[in-house]
């Protein structure tokens, strides 16, 4: 009885510790936003990289676990000495106007956000977390970095970072069997259009992100539930609800920026941008390497396209319950028509 007593309270401190970690990983990210100085937001950003390393920790792979922690911290320290020791010349010899100093400290940022060509601790680390951390890493831990690009965001270094992040992203992505790989590598190729849209307005990298954020956290929350890793997890546990199936596949899609998903929103305001900006050439290339990798996007969705597996019973049950489904699933596409309409209006004109 002493025993359970213990490990119960053993739980609960763990779950309160989690809990005042996330608050204050939440609170380091809001202090880097209001920062009114360089060294405030690096002080924030600092605070977050701490505050993000417990939150990592799993006590089924300890070993990997503490790998992907080295990775992670080396990296988040390395780009925050370069950037301080940036922010200490500037402001000793009054370097406002030296372009490689605002290079050095665009490279550092682009680092701290596993921008291509520094994406490469990414998928090494990301294989050992948990998906919610991988839902925290992908998503939350950009915030900072990608608001302090913005103060200088007309760059040739964030335009190169674009154009490789949209490749790498697209083409390293292709014959990966684990999804957590999959979702790291198109991170990646999601960044570089978040770049490119950083460079011509500030509203459509706000909503770029944002829809980013929901799409991947429905991703992140399905396959925690469904314990699912590999992709041929999808092709054995096949006979799923088709709820869960439908749901599955109007996220992948919504990802891949599929129309009438709400993925396609912010890639088409985008392009917009993009065409009014006379970057005809970019904009070629991202619609073609968001064609590539619309082929890894579709593996995962393969088995979930067989609707029932092994059975093969048409019965008025069966097909009401499917009738129901896709009448859902079209409700769904319609209020996403709805949402996507007045928002590409008020981009447009």
């Amino acid at each position: 009885m002493t025993k359970i007593n213990f490990n119960k309270k053993k739980i609960n401190k763990n779950s309160l510790m989690k809990i005042l970690f996330s608050f204050m990983l939440i609170l380091s990210t809001l202090i880097t936003i209001n920062a009114s100085s360089w060294f405030n937001a690096w002080m924030g950003m600092e605070m977050n990289l701490m505050f993000f390393l417990p939150l990592m920790i799993n006590n089924f792979k300890k070993m990997k676990i503490s790998n992907s922690m080295m990775i992670y911290f080396i990296i988040q320290a390395g780009s925050s000495s370069v950037l301080f020791m940036m922010i200490i010349l500037m402001k000793m010899f009054l370097m406002n106007k030296m372009f490689i100093m605002i290079y050095i400290m665009q490279m550092s940022l682009l680092m701290k956000l596993g921008a291509a060509p520094f994406h490469w601790w990414i998928p090494k680390m990301i294989k050992n977390l948990s998906w919610m951390n991988c839902f925290i890493l992908l998503t939350w831990q950009k915030i900072a970095p990608l608001l302090l690009l913005t103060i200088n965001n007309n760059s040739m270094i964030i335009y190169i970072s674009a154009l490789l992040s949209v490749t790498y992203g697209a083409i390293l992505g292709l014959n990966q069997t684990m999804i957590k790989l999959l979702i790291s590598y198109s991170s990646i190729n999601h960044l570089g259009w978040m770049l490119i849209s950083l460079m011509n307005n500030m509203k459509v990298l706000l909503l770029y992100f944002c829809i980013y954020l929901l799409i991947n956290l429905k991703i992140c929350v399905l396959m925690n539930n469904q314990n699912m890793l590999y992709l041929n997890q999808l092709f054995n546990n096949n006979n799923l609800s088709l709820i869960n199936k439908i749901i599955m596949i109007s996220v992948f899609f919504s990802l891949a920026g599929i129309p009438p998903f709400l993925g396609f929103l912010p890639k088409l305001i985008t392009l917009i941008m993009m065409i009014k900006s006379n970057l005809f050439i970019e904009s070629t290339i991202f619609i073609f390497m968001s064609m590539i990798s619309l082929s890894f996007y579709i593996n995962p969705i393969i088995s979930m396209l067989i609707l029932l597996k092994s059975n093969n019973k048409w019965n008025m049950n069966n097909l009401f319950f499917m009738k129901y489904n896709f009448s859902l699933l079209f409700f769904l596409l319609m209020t996403n028509l709805i949402i996507m309409v007045p928002m590409i209006y008020n981009f447009l004109y």
